[in-house]
């Protein structure tokens, strides 16, 4: 008997930024703040129904208007993210 295991979106989108930040900082309190920046987010924009092209400057705005303590430090692990994202746009496989 075989079985499949189903991962969602969330954790696949998390868990490869993870491991990749763990090859770029090595203090784990920063990777902590970074990944637990990038995971706020993530839940955050799966309900999310705007251009998903200035969805992190709208979170950082509903962060401010929450209240949330530390802004500054979200835009970084944001950063960090996207920094993520361009390495891996930019090294996956042409299409035919």
């Amino acid at each position: 008997m075989t079985t499949t295991t189903t991962v969602s979106p969330f954790a696949a989108a998390l868990a490869p930024f993870i491991a990749w930040l763990a090859t770029r900082e090595s203090d784990e309190a920063l990777r902590r703040g970074y990944r637990e920046s990038v995971e706020g987010y993530l839940r955050w924009s799966q309900s999310d129904r705007g251009d998903v092209h200035d969805r992190r400057r709208r979170y950082l705005d509903a962060l401010r208007r929450a209240g949330h303590g530390d802004v500054a430090a979200t835009r970084r692990g944001l950063e960090r993210l996207a920094e993520y994202e361009t390495i891996v746009a930019l090294t996956l496989p042409l299409e035919a």
